[in-house]
């Protein structure tokens, strides 16, 4: 770019000069001499000539660096080959080596195996005569303690048939005791919760009464029912909680009880301490003739 500017610079100064000399010719009378001929001859930028050289150099430098790059490639690669068939050969060699060995400890393991089976073959042939010896023994053996079990066996069986009949003879007489002690508990029981039911029945009438005068009946109830409701008590009567167990036909009805029975709190105390319940189930109606 620069020396393009000092030629079009040098153009326009030539130019220039030849504009004033036409100027000037048309002043003067006198004859019009021609101008001396100017040649100009164009001369390369030296700076230019030494970057093209350089840049000559330099793609000859990279010619000969690409050049010694490939040959040291192929002296790598021929040094690879020439190490893959070194490695081929040194394992080809142990392989050898290796299936020689092999044959060898064969040999050995098959000269051995031979050895050990003739020596089990005799060692086999002895164990037999031996366990033979120990199987005749056993069975004379044998044969004299089945006899003897067989003897004791019948003794057995008469003593555990003598055993039995005493076992059963003693088990009728236990079952009979038992029955005889059950049916006493029972009655006696069954006269103990006579006596108990029939002493709590005027604390339950009692208690059920004081429920009915705190029972208000929702509107439009029915005027008899009954129903079931279990309750939890303290010792002085003070009533814990109040549940129904059978309902008395619909839950308005159920829930104007057991609110009966908190607002009753604290019912009545038994006649006896020991009639005491903390939980009891009483049957609850409106009124004596309803339920």
């Amino acid at each position: 770019m620069a020396v393009e500017r000092r030629y079009l610079i040098a153009a326009l100064l030539l130019h220039g000069v030849l504009f004033g000399a036409l100027l000037a010719s048309a002043f003067f009378t006198r004859s019009i001499v021609a101008p001396p001929v100017i040649e100009a001859a164009l001369v390369e930028d030296p700076q230019a000539l030494r970057e093209r050289a350089l840049e000559r150099e330099r793609r000859a430098e990279q010619q000969r660096r690409e050049e010694e790059q490939r040959r040291q490639q192929e002296e790598q690669e021929r040094q690879r080959a020439e190490e893959a068939r070194r490695v081929q050969a040194q394992e080809a060699e142990r392989k050898l080596q290796e299936e020689q060995r092999r044959k060898r400890e064969e040999l050995e393991l098959k000269a051995e195996a031979e050895r050990q089976r003739a020596a089990k073959a005799r060692k086999e042939a002895e164990e037999e005569k031996q366990r033979q010896d120990e199987l005749r023994k056993k069975r004379e053996q044998e044969q004299k303690r089945l006899l003897e079990a067989e003897r004791q066996r019948q003794l057995d069986e008469e003593r555990k048939e003598l055993e039995r009949i005493k076992r059963q003879r003693e088990a009728e007489e236990r079952l009979r005791q038992q029955a005889m002690l059950e049916q006493m508990a029972r009655e006696e029981g069954a006269r103990a919760a006579a006596e108990r039911t029939a002493a709590q029945a005027p604390w339950l009438g009692a208690m059920i009464e004081k429920i009915r005068r705190n029972w208000q009946r929702p509107p439009g109830s029915a005027d008899r029912f009954r129903c079931t409701v279990q309750l939890e008590q303290l010792p002085g009567g003070e009533v814990v909680s109040a549940r129904i167990r059978s309902s008395c036909g619909n839950a308005a009805l159920d829930r104007s009880v057991e609110n009966a029975v908190l607002k009753a709190s604290p019912l009545p105390s038994p006649p006896r301490a020991d009639l005491f319940e903390r939980s009891i189930i009483v049957t609850f109606c409106p009124s004596e003739d309803a339920c």
